[in-house]
């Protein structure tokens, strides 16, 4: 499945590095979508991501994860990254 992971952007310097690492190390299949966006592969659930992800993260910080369905709609989009969506 492909889930959603996007942040606040009040995460700086260290925080936002340590949180990109976390991601990079644990979704090897993502796509760094947008500044504060990550599309990831993984057949971990929601809240299980959020708890992977938690230990990058200060109390004031805000972290949003969601389960994609099979229905988008984009522009923008370079070919490889419409074909990666479209996967399943």
């Amino acid at each position: 499945m492909k889930v959603l992971i996007t942040y606040d952007r009040r995460l700086l310097g260290t925080r936002f590095t340590k949180l990109k690492q976390r991601i990079d190390e644990h979704f090897p299949s993502r796509w760094h979508c947008f500044d504060s966006s990550y599309i990831v592969s993984t057949d971990l659930g929601v809240t299980q991501v959020r708890e992977l992800l938690l230990p990058a993260l200060d109390t004031n910080d805000s972290l949003l994860v969601i389960e994609l369905g099979n229905k988008w709609a984009g522009i923008g989009l370079s070919e490889k990254n419409r074909s990666w969506l479209d996967l399943d």
